[in-house]
């Protein structure tokens, strides 16, 4: 849909009526350009969705995937008081 718009509007406006900086009325032939708004009306968010759930899935797994002593291990010693000679 982008690259036939960016062939028939050109595209920079191709690319301001996908993600919505330019009305498909402004621009001719109008009937790709309202196509090509409504695909970036739903497009975008999805493609930002995924991305977002990818890597929230991806914080997910490595969170999961360290062994429960290791987690352990490694609050105690956070708990533990410095040994540097601060007083």
């Amino acid at each position: 849909m982008y690259v036939l718009n960016g062939f028939l509007i050109g595209w920079a406006n191709a690319y301001d009526v996908m993600i919505g900086i330019t009305s498909p009325k402004a621009v001719h032939p109008q009937w790709c350009a309202w196509l090509l708004s409504l695909t970036g009306w739903a497009a975008i968010p999805a493609v930002i969705g995924a991305a977002a759930g990818y890597v929230i899935t991806e914080q997910i797994r490595d969170h999961h995937s360290r062994e429960l002593s290791n987690v352990v291990d490694e609050l105690r010693r956070l708990a533990e008081p410095s040994s540097g000679g601060d007083s």
